[in-house]
């Protein structure tokens, strides 16, 4: 059997990723499954297993690497799947997506269901639950929970019965299936006559702006039940890439979109042998290179200029490109985030898939040049495609140079 991606997880990022890679996918419910049954090479299997159950898949399926790509909120999932893969030794990939960016007006935070339900006990009105069907029970609690409450819950047979057996009346339970848009929480939140909206940070795919937008303009309260623990996970871009390594699975080849960088700002952070590379080629290709670290190699080119201290996010400012290149794991990743929420491309060296491109190795002759990559798969190709290429490549241009003549 060949060894493949087991990805547990029923979120939009399992999906993205599975699209890509493929694999043996695990859910907790049907509903789950359904995401990714659509998908080539890709076996979904149904149903919640214990961290024993997990470790036993894993060698009887010939795992050979693990995916959590669960909800931020399963907690015991995860670390179930982390024991699991502690006990067989197969390598495990933390896809988290990002928290929700709250500006405070409206939002209570809360650590708890419980917590969320003691804080509607002090409060008027009726509420619309967004939290899902297992933390429904908390909110029986509730001073007149019955005929304040309205639970919007995954049209399944066992989350209706589940309802129902708590005491939810028909007409308090809002059976749909999302993604639900801007304009669905808002028609919701009038129907029901909610003054508060109770929801969890799902982020972005769980679609939290539109909840939190929607409520601030039908003036509602929110009660956003905070994440369990502040988990710093992997994008889906790094999780396909860490899954095609481990694998040896091929993938596209990138576009080769080459830049005029002659005269243009360019930020490296870092000062080790890496960023000296990476200052070498940007300074060949007429960039205006600034490299800012607390220390910097002795051979540092000497073109650049350099500020000796920590990066600070005001560096990115008038930048038309950055390179995060430290030997700092942190500096990089927050380089990568600071440029890409300014629009800034930007190269991240030691996690590939943080950045919005891949530096390449250039192959250079005056203005005619090449670059080689392997879309971050594999380092070591790289470099010896181009020495390849760089032994043939000035003659070949001396050449052409010649017939043109």
């Amino acid at each position: 059997m060949t060894p493949r991606l087991l990805l547990f997880g029923g979120t939009t990022e399992a999906r993205e990723i599975l699209e890509r890679v493929g694999g043996l996918c695990c859910v907790a419910t049907e509903y789950g499954a359904e995401l990714v049954r659509d998908l080539p090479n890709v076996e979904a299997r149904v149903g919640r297993l214990d961290a024993a159950g997990m470790a036993a898949l894993i060698q009887t399926e010939n795992i050979a690497c693990v995916i959590d790509a669960t909800h931020p909120y399963a907690v015991e999932v995860t670390k179930n799947i982390k024991a699991a893969c502690e006990e067989t030794g197969v390598p495990l990939l933390r896809v988290s997506r990002g928290p929700a960016a709250l500006n405070g007006e409206g939002v209570t935070l809360a650590g708890s269901c419980r917590e969320a339900a003691e804080l509607l006990d002090h409060r008027e009105g009726n509420v619309l639950l967004t939290v899902g069907s297992k933390e429904l029970r908390e909110f029986t609690a509730v001073r007149d929970w019955r005929a304040r409450l309205f639970a919007r819950v995954l049209p399944t047979s066992d989350v209706l019965r589940a309802c129902e057996e708590l005491g939810f009346d028909p007409a308090h339970i809002i059976a749909m299936r999302g993604p639900f848009s801007h304009t669905m929480n808002r028609a919701m939140l009038e129907d029901t006559g909610a003054s508060v909206l109770v929801t969890k940070d799902g982020g972005t795919a769980g679609g939290i702006e539109a909840k939190l937008d929607a409520a601030r303009e039908a003036g509602a309260g929110v009660i956003l039940i905070a994440r369990p623990d502040a988990e710093e996970g992997h994008t889906v871009e790094e999780g396909v890439l860490w899954a095609r390594r481990r694998l040896g699975l091929p993938r596209p080849p990138l576009f080769p979109l080459l830049l005029d960088l002659e005269g243009r700002r360019v930020l490296v952070a870092g000062g080790g042998s890496v960023a000296l590379r990476r200052t070498v080629t940007l300074l060949r290709c007429g960039a205006r290179v600034r490299a800012v670290s607390p220390v910097f190699r002795d051979d540092f080119p000497r073109e650049a200029e350099r500020s000796l201290r920590p990066f600070e996010p005001g560096d990115l400012e008038g930048m038309s490109l950055a390179v995060a290149a430290s030997d700092d794991r942190e500096v990089n990743r927050q380089v990568g985030r600071e440029a890409r929420a300014r629009g800034i491309p930007v190269s991240v060296a030691d996690a590939a898939a943080e950045g919005s491109f891949f530096f390449p190795a250039l192959v250079a002759s005056g203005e005619a040049a090449a670059s080689v990559s392997t879309a971050g798969l594999s380092c070591a190709m790289t470099r010896r495609l181009a020495d390849r290429l760089r032994a043939v490549w000035e003659s070949w241009v001396a050449e052409e140079k010649a017939n043109e003549a």
